[in-house]
């Protein structure tokens, strides 16, 4: 794994004998490997991915309306029932016999089977489903759009990151050098004082001073620690393959037209939204128009051990009657259906209504998010110009400083300055040397953010 990740970063150093400034291009897909495990790792990632299975998974539902419904059914029941059946009397004029005077009174108890199969598909659905269907896609567009916009902002964290621990490493840099020749005006100072050519005083102020370094030392390393241990969580990667991570810490060129091309996912995302509601919209529409669907289905019933009984019947008294069964198998139905909700009160228009005010959201964002990432756009690719153009003022004060750490040096062994001028000469180049770092710092933190703000960061690092 660490010798992975010394290869992964192996075009920093061999690029830094080349050239202390390179192409974005050829600086930043190094990151690759670590950006994309720490967005593999990311749980926020996880989730939104989640998330948007869930509306696959709603899309897929929606689909499958189109699809039959298939139900068995059966049962098994007892019914006992009293009847009282009333006839008007029609009288037969030759025969002078009433038929159907007075009422006629029976019970009917039997045991009935039932089974049956029935299916049922949606033929026409005045485009409901289709609509539905469609807005449901851009939503899981729009969605995933969303979840590729958390990239970029992940990409910089690990970045900024790194380049936090590299600025680090040339800080112990600076702190070294600075020691070494702290060190030596010391061990100088010491033997003046054997000689009775200088002071204690001068001794114990450049102590002083070698003791200010090492608290800076000790600052640094707890420094170190936090990051490495922030980038541990980032990435989910071993402390010791993060360690393996080196590369000098130089400003970043970029090509300006490919970089500011626009290519943020969150507006990518409004306008697949927009669809969304665009189909929204019509799918309450259809709602006006009925639904047609085909059915069919087959069953069977069988009522048995029926018994009949006729009470009072004139001079017969009561008859009873009994069945073994009465079988209906098999009994098949097919046909066409329609539902139609003519009617609704407002809940129909209501639901069109609200879909039309989600259009005009959607669109006041769409419109609002326009004019805030053109202004991004203007003030980070200003950011970027600024940055580069105080890199060659540090430069310049860098080679002030050095140069007047050097006559100071001078001058403090020829006796012709004391040591309180010495040491502001050495604060001073390591302040600006420091500066000077920092500034390449935030000229890659510029460099990223104006990536990000034109949503080509992450796409940069993995091309």
């Amino acid at each position: 794994m660490k010798y992975r990740y010394c290869c992964i970063f192996l075009l920093f150093s061999l690029g830094s004998s080349i050239s202390g400034s390179l192409l974005a291009q050829e600086q930043l897909t190094s990151f690759r490997a670590p950006v994309e495990q720490a967005v593999r790792h990311n749980k926020g990632m996880q989730n939104a991915y989640l998330e948007n299975q869930k509306v696959a998974l709603e899309r897929e539902e929606v689909k499958g309306k189109f699809l039959p419904t298939v139900s068995l059914h059966g049962g098994y029941g007892y019914l006992n029932s009293s009847v009282d059946l009333d006839l008007p009397t029609h009288h037969l004029p030759i025969t002078g016999i009433n038929l159907f005077e007075g009422s006629q009174r029976s019970n009917l108890s039997t045991q009935i089977a039932l089974a049956g199969v029935t299916a049922k598909q949606v033929i026409f659905s005045g485009l409901q489903i289709t609509n539905g269907q469609k807005a449901l896609e851009q939503k899981f567009r729009a969605q995933s759009l969303m979840q590729e916009a958390g990239r970029d902002q992940i990409a910089q964290e690990v970045l900024f990151s790194f380049d936090q621990l590299m600025l680090l490493r040339e800080v112990d840099v600076l702190i070294a050098d600075s020691e070494k020749r702290l060190n030596k005006e010391h061990q100088k100072v010491v033997k003046a004082i054997d000689n009775g050519l200088a002071i204690p005083y001068d001794r114990d102020k450049l102590k002083l001073a070698m003791l200010e370094l090492e608290n800076k030392k000790a600052e640094v390393e707890s420094n170190r620690e936090l990051l490495y241990y922030k980038l541990q969580e980032l990435t989910g990667l071993d402390k010791v393959d993060l360690e393996s991570v080196v590369y000098p810490l130089s400003e970043i060129i970029l090509a300006l037209d490919e970089a500011t091309v626009m290519n943020r996912k969150e507006l990518q995302a409004l306008e697949a939204s927009q669809k969304a509601y665009d189909y929204a919209l019509q799918k309450e529409k259809g709602g006006k128009l009925p639904l047609v669907f085909a059915f069919g289905s087959v069953s069977y019933l069988n009522a048995f051990d029926s018994r009949f009984t006729l009470k009072d019947v004139g001079q017969v008294g009561d008859v009873k009657m009994k069945t073994n069964h009465l079988q209906l198998a098999p009994n098949y139905a097919v046909g066409i259906g329609m539902k139609w909700n003519v009617f609704e009160g407002k809940t129909h228009k209501s639901a069109i209504e609200r879909a039309k005010l989600d259009i005009q959201i959607n669109e006041n964002k769409l419109e609002d998010t326009r004019e805030k990432l053109s202004l991004l756009q203007r003030k980070t690719r200003a950011d970027y110009e600024l940055g580069l153009k105080k890199i060659g003022v540090n430069q310049q004060q860098v080679a002030i400083a050095k140069n007047n750490l050097h006559l100071a040096s001078r001058q403090f062994e020829e006796g012709l300055s004391d040591v309180t001028e010495r040491l502001e000469a050495e604060n001073e180049f390591y302040k600006q040397s420091l500066s000077y770092y920092s500034q390449i710092l935030n000229q890659r933190n510029a460099v990223t953010e104006l990536l990000k703000a034109n949503g080509n960061l992450y796409d940069t690092i993995t091309r």
